[in-house]
């Protein structure tokens, strides 16, 4: 309390206060854990006045707090009851009391810590229709856990002097840790923000300031900036930061101010993001044709940040490498991927924050909706990213591989406790949502579409709403347009793909007589083809059916036909002739995988073999990837499967090879550690070599971004098999880099920008402590995040042991260089490393206690961290110790839970594949070989 001494009667009466009346909220931690965690319903905010005093000072780090909430009353009570925790309430400072009227007596203050409530009982009731406000002082706490009101330290390398940032993170559950409130989505109010600071600092909020620097009676040392208050808002959405940063602004001609913040060093890495932002920003009015709500929009790059970012209203906060790029050092991957995060969160400000879900079940509503527009976004702004064609690749193909374990979980799930909560920020959330969102687009044609949005977001503006309102709306302007036949409904359609798990496979057999072809639907499930799903339910889903003849256009995704929830099995008219291969699921904008009888799959592989581009790139793409997994499903031999690989060597579009690479990535996974392995790299060789003879090592003027990506595929696969050229060359690029008198100079790195992360990792596996050392010190000389970032991905390719442990205890030791939001990529890269995987469970089992405690309560990093290090286990003993550890540490998983669950799944169909396809597999590469 001494850092108050010596300041104004405002700054003392907070210690005579607590010390007369406490209760410190603390978080508690039980083995069961309450699930009625919703608040009463008897009032509603409508106006928050909050006052915080944040002290960055390092004796000290404490929030001075102070909360006026006016309040609704809509049904009769004795009681106000609010969510508190983590914090410290002068019980003596409470006062409520009817507006512009007297206090209201309270008889008792009561703490349910289980479910963060603060309830304030009182000894006369609150009436309905009356509005009352409720005033609290408190104390909270500016930890460095990455949640709520939270610190950071980094260094100003202008200034080589350490400086301290204060910053929010309130998604899902952490508004209660900064003020007490009614800390539900659904529950919206305006806010009216006042922010004390040290003079030499700026704050910035949701809202632009109204007033400035405002004098704090007593003190010369803090002034106030008090905000123009906010439109109605959930709490989550609620931002404010205090730090030292400098920004640049921009203002387009729809009169929006567009600031991107950052620490002095690194302003001048803003620039690309202050190119694209703001035009997205106007594309999304546009898209939406509704005005952006707010005068200005604010962006900021964190040096600790637990997510990628956080689309707070008016205030988008990003990890530093998801938003900065320095041209020349970032590569053309970093540029997608920033494009990407801005164009995602930016979708956000109408879609989740304008219109928000009522509760976190529909939470995929929110995020599978931004993951879908963002690509509209940066197909509009950046078209040269080509991304909607790599749509497939990102999220699709990707989430069918997590959909299809029977540990998944339907997209619309419901959820309690805020642990459950945080375990659904997942591939299923964001990904799936996405790519069910996107088939919506196409069965309903995307003018339909945009106008349903429209409709939706202007009759719901400011206020929460669910899936099925959605639905309605899609529904109305599809009956509309005629889109839709009259006796559909998008909600009927939607359900089957929202309120249950997984997803089907669409087999397709030809009737070559006739033209025809019958189709069936079952669930797919990986590894669980000859046994049924534990749980009785039968899946059946409303399927959207295209298809296109080899030869034909592939541009009409509308369906005309539906396979209905039920319906066992649907003939189909219209099929080319006998000797042509047909494709269902058109530019796979279908949630679904497609197996055909296998003349259709002889069919397609000579076309392949013949004309690859008689088939659309997409559904190349698509090809690779439904062969390759309905062969691990058991569902086609791998004969036929890897058959349709063969054509490869002629392929020259990313989006196959990055379909064909990724399913036959798992063979090499689970052939690593066997004597199979040389076989397969032969066999792999012999399909990558022509695409990086073409390609080479070294940049071309005439490369497209997506050649840079591929160049990027094809160099990191012909390393890791052994080319030797690739090897030489990433080796002699580091060496050269090694040898220079400067090589922190920006303009010196001798490294192809986009090739940093393959020729960093193999130059350090292939070296030893020297390389391991030059890299270290290059990270904590570098400026730019992107290159951090890199570099830390790397420096897990080492084969020493001792290296990766030490690399592995950095990541828990504090001031060892690593930043807590980046303990994830140091534990993920040692356990992606073939020689590291053993080494980082062990890790994680021997220091369980400390990775739970750092990492445990941050929405995505544990859940990721668990993910890699228990991913590809292939062996009965492997097994065995995954299964032991989530019996060790059950009650304990928290956020990690579903991860640990979809690991052990995994790990069970890699064993049961491994005893089916492994000799097979072997046999068929001897003899390709």
């Amino acid at each position: 309390m001494e850092a108050y001494g010596g300041r104004s009667s405002v700054f003392n009466k907070l210690t005579i206060a607590i010390a007369v009346s406490v209760f410190v909220l603390a978080p508690c931690v039980v083995e069961g854990k309450v699930t009625d965690v919703r608040l009463p319903t008897h009032l509603v905010p409508l106006d928050y006045k909050l006052e915080l005093v944040p002290f960055i000072t390092p004796d000290n780090f404490t929030i001075r707090g102070y909360a006026e909430i006016e309040m609704n009353c809509t049904e009769s009570a004795f009681n106000v009851t609010l969510h508190a925790a983590d914090i410290t309430i002068e019980n003596d400072t409470v006062t409520v009391m009817e507006k512009d009227e007297d206090n209201v007596d309270i008889v008792h203050f009561a703490y349910d810590l289980d479910r963060e409530f603060f309830i304030v009982n009182l000894n006369t009731q609150l009436l309905a229709g009356k509005t009352y406000v409720i005033k609290i002082h408190y104390t909270a706490y500016l930890k460095d856990n990455l949640r709520g009101f939270y610190r950071s330290v980094y260094k100003d390398l202008n200034t080589g002097e350490e400086e301290y940032i204060a910053n929010t993170q309130l998604q899902a559950t952490d508004a209660r840790r900064v003020f007490p409130c009614f800390d539900e989505p659904q529950i919206k109010a305006k806010y009216e923000i006042s922010l004390g600071r040290r003079p030499d600092m700026s704050s910035i909020s949701n809202m632009p300031i109204a007033s400035e620097g405002v004098p704090m009676e007593g003190t010369s040392d803090y002034v106030w900036d008090k905000y123009q208050q906010s439109v109605k808002m959930s709490t989550y959405l609620v931002a404010f930061v205090v730090s030292k940063f400098k920004f640049v602004e921009t203002t387009r001609d729809n009169n929006v101010r567009f600031r991107i913040w950052s620490k002095p060093d690194s302003l001048d890495q803003t620039a690309y993001a202050q190119e694209i932002g703001p035009k997205m920003l106007e594309f999304f009015e546009n898209y939406y044709n509704v005005k952006f709500p707010l005068p200005k929009q604010d962006m900021i790059a964190l040096p600790n940040f637990g997510g990628g970012a956080m689309e707070n209203w008016g205030l988008i906060v990003f990890r530093e490498d998801k938003v900065l790029f320095k041209e020349g050092v970032s590569s053309a991957i970093d540029k997608g991927n920033i494009a990407k995060i801005v164009s995602h969160e930016l979708a956000h400000q109408w879609f989740g924050n304008l219109v928000t879900p009522s509760w976190w079940t529909d939470l995929w509503l929110n995020e599978g909706f931004a993951t879908y527009v963002q690509y509209l976004g940066m197909e509009a702004i950046q078209p040269e990213l080509k991304r909607l064609e790599q749509f497939v690749v990102i999220e699709l193909q990707e989430v069918l591989k997590i959909d299809a374990l029977s540990s998944s979980h339907p997209i619309s799930i419901p959820v309690k406790h805020p642990d459950e909560i945080n375990e659904i920020f997942d591939s299923i959330s964001y990904k799936k949502g996405a790519s069910i969102i996107r088939m919506m687009d196409k069965f309903l044609t995307e003018d339909t579409f945009r106008q349903g949005l429209t409709n939706y977001l202007t009759d719901l503006q400011f206020d929460a709403a669910e899936q099925d309102d959605l639905w309605q709306h899609l529904t109305s302007q599809g009956h509309k347009d005629g889109r839709l036949a009259l006796d559909m409904e998008v909600k009927t359609i939607m359900d089957t793909w929202t309120l249950q798990m997984g997803f089907p496979v669409v087999t397709v057999r030809r009737n070559y007589q006739r033209n025809t072809a019958t189709i069936t639907q079952e669930r797919f499930l990986i590894g669980k083809s000859e046994e049924k799903a534990t749980d009785s339910k039968e899946y059946s889903w409303w399927i959207p059916l295209t298809f296109a003849a080899a030869g034909s256009s592939f541009n009409d995704t509308y369906s005309e036909n539906w396979m209905k929830e039920g319906e066992q099995t649907k003939d189909i008219s219209g099929m080319p002739d006998s000797r042509t291969a047909v494709v269902f699921n058109v530019q796979q904008t279908g949630h679904y995988r497609v197996n055909y009888d296998k003349e259709n799959w002889i069919l397609l592989s000579q076309q392949l073999l013949k004309d690859h581009l008689a088939i659309h790139v997409i559904n190349r793409a698509q090809i690779m990837d439904d062969a390759l997994n309905l062969a691990k499903s058991d569902l086609l031999d791998y004969e036929t499967a890897l058959g349709v690989t063969g054509y490869l060597s002629n392929e020259v579009e990313y989006v196959p090879w990055d379909s064909a690479l990724t399913g036959l990535s798992y063979i090499n996974k689970m052939f690593t550690r066997t004597p199979a392995y040389g076989d397969f790299k032969r066999y792999m060789l012999k399909l990558i070599d022509p695409i990086y003879t073409k390609l080479g090592f070294n940049a071309r003027p005439e490369d497209t971004h997506l050649d840079i990506k591929l160049r990027k595929k094809a160099v990191s696969w012909a390393c890791s098999l052994g080319n030797k050229d690739c090897l030489n060359k990433a080796k002699e690029n580091f060496g050269v880099w090694m040898g220079m008198v400067e090589p922190d100079s920006e303009k010196g790195n001798p490294v192809d920008v986009n090739l940093k992360y393959e020729t960093y990792c193999n130059a350090i596996a292939d070296g030893n402590e020297e390389e391991w050392d030059f890299a270290w010190e290059r990270y904590q000389n570098s400026k730019v995040a992107s290159e951090k970032s890199t570099i830390l991905d790397a420096l897990g390719c080492t084969k020493e042991v001792w290296m990766l442990n030490r690399y592995l205890n950095m990541s828990l030791t504090p001031d060892s260089g690593v930043r807590q939001q980046d303990g994830d990529k140091v534990l993920g890269g040692v356990a992606r490393n073939t020689v590291g995987r053993s080494l980082a469970f062990d890790f994680i089992r021997q220091e369980w206690g400390r990775v739970a405690e750092v990492y445990g309560k941050t929405a995505f990093t544990m859940s990721k961290i668990m993910k890699d290090v228990m991913a590809h286990r292939n062996t009965e003993f492997e097994l065995g110790n995954l299964k032991a550890f989530e019996v060790s540490h059950s009650s304990e998983l928290g956020t990690s839970t579903r991860a640990v669950k979809q690991a052990i799944e995994a790990g069970e169909a890699n064993v049961k594949w491994m005893e089916k396809n492994y000799q097979n597999i072997w046999k068929w590469l001897k003899l390709q070989n």
